[in-house]
């Protein structure tokens, strides 16, 4: 296996550093950065040819470490058996305290945080985790198996939690484990979907440390919207980068790709948004950005769609990602604008021109009301993650300064535009610092980007 190194790629203007995609090389996109303006910065995972090449075409490259063979996501994990037998502590405190509150005497709603699971759950353990739920939890949750198998056989699960009445609610759909060294975002999911179980079951708020949730929060959350939570999108993915002869960094699926030099395709560019355009895509199985040989031709795209296409009151879903404590939204392809409507997805006059932020010729349009509302959601995440332990995330569009196409998030929104008739709202967070935090660090993670969440939830019942 081929050496890769952590680095710091810096292109001295934007022009060279959007250039960088035709080396197709694995460069985290969120974390594009301006240096004073004048120098522009992206991290990324490459081997040392990688590195000579782009010194060769004048890039400065930092190499910042070696990767690792063995990381938490392969030496912090847990059982599932450790997992329940948490989990059942946690459920008795939350059984305790609605008795001690039925006595009137009522448990401090702080105790539903206090037991700590002990490390990352492998694919099937997050597998038997939401099984688990839905069994522990039969009035709240539902359990969807989804129709398509993944290329190593798996069945992936997603979970509806709700209260039943006849009202007619809003749906939000969570996703996460896309790419799967992105390890803690599974966890994630489960985490919350215990939580907001367990803080209904109790009639008791949520803390996620220095950031609270009312009973009565929860309440309306529960009884007025409908939660559909798929945490493992790529279970195959995840399996691999936590196998002892597995790659810790690995990021597509496990498609064989018949005929090609490579296995996998890279599901946030399998969507039918821009696909075949190339920007921030390759047709080249070897790369980390590999679109596939069609869009949505990949069995967990077509299960994240079925969810979608299946719950037609789904009006909002977050796309959970790692790195770079970023909250992005619609577009990933061109910057925004919202005074010319032809000037879009759509307009074949303008294709060749789209995937170079920062020029006059080309931005994407977007609905002015849509925008506020990225706007206005954004910063409310941002407040609820900081307000937890003072980690600043930053709202932007997706292109930020490299842009992309086939993702998730452009896919659902351009749905209201492109006769679909649906409105939906795709947001993506990309939680931590690093793809594989210390299980330590990821619950701390965890407890932030789920108080976003659930600021989510809340914006909805508005």
């Amino acid at each position: 296996m081929v050496t890769k190194y952590f680095v710091e790629v810096i292109a001295s203007n934007k022009q060279q550093l959007i250039n960088l995609q035709k080396f197709e090389l694995d460069l985290f996109q969120p974390t594009a950065k301006s240096i004073d303006d004048k120098e522009f910065k992206i991290d990324g995972l490459i081997s040392l040819d990688d590195i000579n090449k782009l010194v060769e075409n004048g890039y400065k490259v930092v190499i910042k470490n070696e990767s690792m063979k063995k990381t938490p996501a392969v030496q912090e994990t847990t059982s599932f058996q450790e997992w329940s037998e948490t989990a059942k502590k946690r459920q008795d405190v939350a059984t305790r305290g609605v008795r001690r509150e039925k006595e009137g005497e009522k448990e401090p709603s702080e105790f539903l945080s206090t037991l700590s699971f002990t490390g990352y759950l492998t694919s099937e353990g997050i597998d038997s985790a939401l099984q688990y739920i839905a069994k522990s939890y039969p009035s709240l949750v539902q359990l969807i198996v989804l129709p398509e198998k993944t290329h190593e056989g798996r069945t992936s699960r997603a979970i509806k939690i709700s209260t039943n009445n006849s009202t007619t609610k809003k749906g939000l759909l969570f996703l996460g484990g896309v790419h799967a060294r992105e390890i803690l975002n599974p966890d994630l999911l489960v985490k919350l979907a215990l939580n907001l179980c367990e803080a209904y079951t109790s009639n008791t708020g949520m803390k996620f440390e220095d950031k609270s949730y009312s009973a009565d929060d929860i309440k309306q959350i529960i009884e007025n919207l409908e939660l559909f939570l798929f945490p493992l999108v790529n279970p195959d993915g995840r399996s691999f980068v936590q196998a002892p002869n597995g790659d810790v960094w690995w990021r597509k699926n496990k498609n064989p790709n018949s005929g090609l030099p490579q296995k996998g395709v890279d599901l946030n560019r399998n969507y039918d948004f821009l696909w075949d355009s190339g920007i921030g895509t390759s047709t080249n199985s070897v790369t980390e950005i590999y679109r596939g040989k069609e869009a949505a031709s990949e069995p967990e795209t077509k299960n994240v769609l079925h969810l979608i296409n299946k719950n037609q009151n789904i009006s909002c879903v977050l796309d959970i990602h790692s790195y770079s404590e970023l909250i992005l939204y619609p577009w990933g392809d061109d910057e925004n604008q919202i005074e010319d409507p032809d000037m879009n997805f759509k307009n074949h006059s303008y294709d060749g021109s789209r995937g170079h932020s920062g020029d006059s010729i080309y931005k994407e349009y977007i609905h002015k009301k849509d925008l506020d509302w990225y706007e206005e959601t954004g910063k409310r995440i941002k407040n609820a993650i900081a307000s937890v332990r003072g980690t600043v995330y930053q709202s932007q569009p997706s292109v930020g300064l490299y842009p992309t196409s086939g993702t998730c998030d452009d896919y659902l929104h351009c749905l209201r535009y492109n006769g679909a008739n649906r409105n939906i709202m795709g947001l993506t967070i990309e939680t931590s610092k690093e793809f594989q935090p210390t299980y330590a660090e990821a619950t701390n993670t965890m407890s932030e980007v789920s108080a976003g969440l659930i600021e989510v939830c809340k914006r909805h019942l508005e």
